[in-house]
């Protein structure tokens, strides 16, 4: 596994950055105007409509499979995934159509703003964009299929095709003065960045079929753990919602851009280590869940956190020590002021352990999920929301801003600590010692690794800029902390440092 997570992490950093890119090209060739609202709006409700159930399908759709497999053999699983298939391009026509006919008072709903010929335009961008829902539905199931045959790299590819391509639109609408081409451009890019997954999965094995059948028992397995997940889905939203909603109340608008900021900069980590990890793991975790080893699916979600705390540990503290120079080099020009930069370093500085703590319930989640089990987290998110909520009006009288982040960190590390108990219960204890002792070498290296960044930092603004002085200090500290884990000897590091070994020689 750490071999396939380092890989992909490598190319998720890279897709990124071509991310990026993209937004730094938009703005340059269309700016922050009425277009580029037009395009957000037209954009943001089809994916909006996908992840109403994708979170649900990518939870639920390996364990099911896995047992389908199991019970069935690989020609009935092949016929589940066609039957999940055609059943979800049934809700994209319903879905597009509903859209269709509504779309003028679903942009209004996205934004009350539009009107005239503004309005006209997002309401044909949005009919346009909304042809992508299909392919959005398809590969959120080919997607799954794939990690679950081992292939995770085609999955992660996909941004880089995505990016191109509305890089080049973005480019040939501006030449042209035709704002159709970008959004056009877009529509093209959400379906040709999966135009891979079709001949990846003909290759692994998989025959699509035109079978439809509502009542087929798997599909119901896999609604019922569903369902749950939508509802936790929705949680988290409404705990955005409500985060953003207090910020605005009181501390005034623009309260809600330098959150957003602090979380772009963490759910930068996020993105790069615990989805990775967690997607690489999961395959192997519903496959021993749905096959009885429960001792085995232990083993692997233990490794799976180990993994993810090797890398997410070091990156929150990382970026918490050098919050101030990271947000002064990413986003301090123009319009975002010196101020601005200690606002949203403070805060990114308070929302750090929230990273930490989000990355276990993951990996736990993950473990329930493997056996069918999907209303024992949904109902620790559901506890960890309200939590967080009630603390955001106590913590902002004391804190602030930082009241926010701080509640939100706060909740996220009392649901952590009550899905590991539900863990326990429900599964068993596993080797908690070694695990822990292993996290806590991580935590002591990475403390270490953080005083060895704020000192090279500031030692090096003695002689050179602060750009300089940061690269040095992330050098001088990832170089610390790969001796410090050395020295502690984890044994996840001695089998990853044994594997590349083994391909070596």
């Amino acid at each position: 596994m750490g071999q396939t997570t380092l890989i992909l992490m490598i190319l998720t950093v890279i897709s990124k950055i071509f991310g990026f890119v993209r937004e730094s090209v938009m703005a340059a060739f269309i700016g922050a105007g009425e277009l580029k609202s037009v395009y957000t709006t037209a954009s943001t409700i089809p994916n909006m409509l996908l992840w109403i159930v994708a979170p649900g399908i990518l939870s639920a759709f390996i364990p099911i499979y896995n047992k389908v497999l199991n019970e069935k053999g690989s020609e009935a699983a092949n016929s589940f995934t066609s039957n999940l298939i055609n059943i979800l391009m049934i809700y994209g026509i319903i879905v597009f159509i509903i859209i269709f006919l509504f779309t003028k008072q679903i942009c209004l709903l996205f934004s009350p703003d539009l009107s005239g010929n503004t309005l006209s335009q997002a309401m044909s961008f949005t009919r346009i964009m909304m042809i992508s829902i299909f392919a959005l539905l398809y590969s959120s199931v080919a997607k799954s299929y794939l990690n679950i045959k081992g292939n995770f790299i085609d999955p992660t590819i996909t941004g880089f095709i995505l990016n191109m391509v509305i890089i080049i639109s973005t480019i040939l609408s501006s030449l042209f003065n035709n704002a159709y081409i970008l959004i056009i451009g877009a529509l093209l890019a959400n379906i040709l960045q999966f135009i891979r997954f079709p001949f990846a999965s003909r290759k692994l094995g998989y025959k699509h079929k035109k079978n439809i059948d509502f009542k087929d028992p798997y599909v119901k397995a896999l609604m019922i753990i569903m369902i749950p997940i939508i509802f936790s889905s929705a949680a988290d939203q409404l705990s955005i919602l409500v985060d953003n909603s207090m910020a605005s109340a009181f501390f005034g608008v623009a309260s809600i851009s330098k959150i957003f900021y602090a979380k772009t900069m963490l759910n930068f980590i996020m993105g790069v280590v615990t989805m990775t990890v967690a997607t690489v793991s999961f395959p192997e975790i519903a496959r021993l869940g749905q096959a009885g080893d429960i001792d085995g699916m232990k083993k692997s979600v233990s490794s799976a956190i180990i993994l993810t705390m090797l890398l997410v540990i070091p990156a929150t503290f990382g970026m918490m020590a050098l919050s101030n120079p990271i947000i002064k080099l990413a986003f301090e020009r123009n319009a975002f002021t010196s101020e601005d930069t200690l606002i949203v370093s403070s805060l990114m500085v308070a929302y750090g352990p929230f990273i930490i703590f989000t990355s276990f319930m993951k990996i736990f989640g993950n473990a329930f999920y493997s056996v069918g089990d999907s209303k024992t987290p949904v109902k620790i998110i559901l506890i960890q929301q309200a939590v967080n909520i009630i603390l955001n009006f106590m913590l902002i009288n004391f804190f602030g801003l930082n009241g926010l982040a701080i509640a939100t960190a706060v909740s996220t590390a009392i649901g952590s600590v009550i899905m590991f108990f539900a863990f326990k219960n429900k599964f068993g204890s596993m080797n908690f010692k070694a695990s822990f002792e292993s996290i806590i070498k991580i935590t002591i290296a990475s403390l270490i690794m953080s005083v060895v960044a704020i000192l090279v930092y500031n030692y090096g603004l003695r002689f050179f800029g602060s750009t300089i002085s940061l690269l040095l200090a992330v050098l001088f500290a990832g170089m610390i902390y790969l001796l410090s884990i050395i020295v502690f000897k984890l044994d996840e590091v001695n089998k990853l440092l044994d594997s590349f070994k083994d391909n070596l020689l």
